[in-house]
């Protein structure tokens, strides 16, 4: 059976596609996922904000690269895309990604951090956090993940986006979270059959509030670049 890593990005609606990968391959692997575990070292408690985020990231960047090394099978993690990996250890694995409208993931996700992850320092309405300097890190997450950097870390934008629809061209299978079936066919068509799982799942749908639509756009314009594109390669493959 042929190798897989899944590059999942938050709030994606992919924790059930992740799960059922890895029953698919259980004898050969693993995750790693959002939390701490015994698997990574921890952090230097010094770094804080966007420092503590990156080192966490490379230390994840470093654990992807040490399962393809050892020959884990399926991969299913939040963890940035490597092409050096690709071109050399994880070259006969499969790449594959689920996306969302990004507005909608960013939406998602904060809900989620409120929910699940509460914080004092967080602004305690979506409104508030929109002009919060996290809110633009958290807005470009498909320009972290496969472009490498958030945009308010990025010295030259339009150069990130192309890197990361470059990234995303070398995939084997791009799915889109509003037709999950067509996803689940495509992981079919290039490992075989998948148990059929429900995971993580919000405890109520997503609902964008009109007003504040245009300014999450704005913060969203870099990751809607890459969705935009992703889309049109998605429909000229198929």
């Amino acid at each position: 059976m042929r190798g897989i890593i899944y590059i999942h990005v938050p709030k994606c609606g992919g924790s059930s596609f992740g799960a059922a990968l890895r029953l698919r391959h259980l004898t050969s692997q693993a995750t790693i996922g959002l939390g701490r575990r015994r698997t990574l070292p921890q952090v230097d408690a010094r770094l804080s904000g966007e420092d503590r985020i990156e080192a966490d990231y490379a230390l994840r960047d470093a654990e992807l690269a040490r399962l393809v090394g050892r020959g884990t099978r399926c991969i299913a993690a939040h963890v940035r895309y490597n092409p050096a990996l690709h071109d050399t250890a994880a070259r006969d694995h499969a790449h594959v990604t689920l996306l969302r409208d990004p507005v909608e993931r960013f939406v998602s996700h904060y809900r989620y951090l409120q929910r699940r992850h509460p914080d004092p320092t967080r602004a305690p309405t979506l409104e508030a956090f929109l002009d919060t300097p996290d809110a633009a890190r958290l807005a470009s997450q498909y320009l972290f993940y496969f472009g490498g950097r958030s945009q308010t870390r990025c010295r030259d934008l339009p150069r990130a986006i192309e890197t990361a629809i470059a990234s995303l061209r070398r995939f084997d299978l791009v799915g889109d979270l509003s037709d999950p079936a067509a996803f689940a066919a495509g992981l079919r068509r290039l490992i075989g059959p998948l148990p059929h799982l429900r995971r993580n799942r919000a405890p109520t749908p997503t609902v964008v509030p009109e007003a504040l639509a245009p300014q999450i756009r704005e913060l969203c314009a870099p990751d809607i670049a890459i969705y935009r594109a992703a889309r049109e390669l998605a429909a000229t493959s198929g």
